[in-house]
């Protein structure tokens, strides 16, 4: 008798809702090359990801911080995604 294999394949989607009052906010991400809309730490920790897990992704190079003048972190949202 023949062996039967059946394959399964599992596909999953994550969905990330950032609920805000009002339009986003908007910044030059050097990294992108482009205007992009950003976040800032609080908003991506909402997410369900630690400040620190946002800077490690950050400092390995998946999500793009935007430093401001007055040394507040800001996160690039397209980069976000896409991570």
């Amino acid at each position: 008798m023949k062996e039967r294999k059946t394959e399964i394949t599992v596909e999953t989607y994550e969905v990330l809702i950032i609920s805000r009052h009002g339009r986003l906010r908007r910044s030059w991400c050097a990294s992108c090359g482009k205007q992009v809309a950003i976040i800032t730490l609080n908003d991506a920790s909402m997410s369900g990801l630690s400040i620190e897990a946002v800077r490690r992704q950050a400092e390995a190079g998946r999500i793009h911080l935007i430093e401001t003048i007055g040394g507040s972190s800001l996160i690039c949202l397209d980069s976000l995604i896409q991570n």
